[in-house]
């Protein structure tokens, strides 16, 4: 991810540090049903430097310019091998982390829960930092249901108890039924627009942090990507 501007203290946000979370899940780092656990040998982590045309190269000078300290880490690795995709989802992902209305902790909570309900273990350790530097515990990070336990139930009663603000709910419960359920009801969206200052962009904030994460985690889980 990209250097992050200096905000508001409401949405300041933080640079990439990768943490393992330490949660009280059943599952196994190395269970087959993790699509990617980190444990197994990449498949396609992009051309090699001598493979790359020209194009790809700019791209990729691009992409390091902008994360210095992860480089080519995640997916943009994959995404090299294909330079219109690679350009515009770097794009993509620039606005989506650090140019929305949400706060990085909000924003951490939507990335937490796509990466959860995505079956992304590499995602969803390598955002246990970002959220931790955000300002959320590893109590609320743990609470998250993941893999085959996730479900609007399941994040109404383990997730939501913990958080405070009607807002951060709100979100939550937004993200959690779009991810399981590929839309929300009318009720739940004009219950968040309320939340979120009746302002319909902010909606389309959040559906777009979580489409683009559920396009990173594809390429996460598909390309066996580790967290480093």
């Amino acid at each position: 991810s990209t250097p992050s501007p200096i905000r508001s203290s409401s949405s300041t946000r933080a640079t990439t540090t990768t943490m393992s979370p330490n949660s009280g899940s059943k599952r196994k780092a190395d269970d087959s049903s993790s699509p990617s656990s980190g444990n197994d040998e990449i498949r396609y982590n992009g051309p090699s430097l001598d493979e790359m045309t020209e194009k790809q190269k700019e791209i990729r000078e691009a992409i390091l310019k902008s994360r210095p300290r992860t480089g080519l880490s995640g997916p943009f690795g994959p995404w090299l091998a294909v330079p219109d995709i690679a350009e515009p989802a770097s794009a993509l992902g620039k606005a989506c982390r650090y140019d929305t209305s949400l706060s990085f902790r909000e924003s951490e909570l939507v990335i937490l829960l796509t990466g959860a309900k995505m079956r992304s273990h590499t995602e969803f350790e390598i955002h246990t930092g970002e959220a931790l530097k955000a300002g959320l515990t590893m109590d609320i990070v743990s609470a998250i249901p993941r893999d085959d336990e996730f479900s609007v139930k399941a994040v109404d009663e383990k997730l939501l108890p913990l958080l405070d603000s009607d807002r951060e709910k709100s979100i939550v419960k937004f993200t959690a039924e779009l991810l399981d359920d590929s839309t929300v009801s009318d009720e739940t969206y004009e219950t968040t627009k309320a939340a979120l200052d009746n302002k319909d962009s902010v909606l389309v904030e959040i559906t777009s942090i979580t489409g683009y994460y559920t396009y990173v985690c594809y390429t996460l889980n598909v390309f066996k990507i580790p967290p480093k």
